[in-house]
């Protein structure tokens, strides 16, 4: 066994229980938000203008932020198993080209899935009356969300999948966090997204550039549909 396999093996080593409770977790996630699923429901208003829509993001996010962390210690290093470290600058132009990429795939599908109208938090008319919940749904999209699914499927995922090899990696974490949306006209959009975020995690050996990668595309899609509802 060389030194670098060996070094890799002792800072990723083998840990089957952590790989059963996050394939449980994220198959619990894809089930939930697929059964939760309501194509037929016709929301009163977008749930980016409701109060509920932020308390409920926060507690379930916060639940997920936690399994994970609980997860990951089974780990000698959780805040390594989960890619809690420093990374190198060079990687924030990698995860800025995944933005830029998975923007203009999720832009060219849009006229043909209308995946961004199926997840119905994008405002279709903007309400001035509604700005506090607006603002703080916002920051829980842009901040809260991104970090929780960071730390969980780029995080936690690659690291538990990275034992079958990098590919199983990258496209399981992928695959898993494209379906735990629940919006199957979604998927091919939010897979693209996964692949290279998990692909930037691998480089990087750290969370955060995808964290800021996933923060900065959550961002631009709610300013688009801002703009175009004004």
């Amino acid at each position: 066994m060389s030194s670098s396999t060996t070094a890799e093996h002792d800072a990723y080593p083998r840990r089957p229980l952590a790989l059963l409770l996050w394939a449980t977790l994220a198959g619990l996630q894809i089930l939930a938000t697929f059964s939760l699923a309501d194509t037929d429901r016709v929301e009163e208003e977008p749930p980016i203008f409701e109060w509920s829509t932020a308390v409920s993001g926060f507690l379930v996010y916060g639940v997920l932020i936690g399994l994970t962390f609980a997860i990951a210690s089974i780990y000698p290093n959780a805040r390594q198993a989960l890619g809690l470290r420093h990374f190198d600058r060079r990687f924030l132009w990698q995860a800025g080209g995944v933005v830029v990429v998975s923007v203009i795939v999720a832009a060219a599908l849009e006229p043909v899935l209308h995946a961004g109208e199926k997840q119905g938090l994008a405002p279709q008319e903007w309400r001035p009356d509604a700005l506090a919940p607006f603002l703080v749904n916002t920051v829980l999209i842009v901040t809260w969300g991104p970090f929780a699914e960071e730390l969980f499927y780029r995080g936690l995922g690659v690291t538990v999948l990275r034992i079958f090899g990098p590919m199983v990696a990258v496209v399981g974490t992928a695959l898993a966090f494209g379906l735990a949306h629940g919006i199957l006209v979604a998927l091919p959009p939010l897979v693209v997204f996964g692949l290279g975020l998990a692909w930037v995690r691998l480089r990087s050996d750290s969370v955060w550039p995808g964290f800021l990668a996933h923060a900065a595309y959550n961002a631009v899609g709610i300013a688009l549909s801002v703009a175009t509802s004004v």
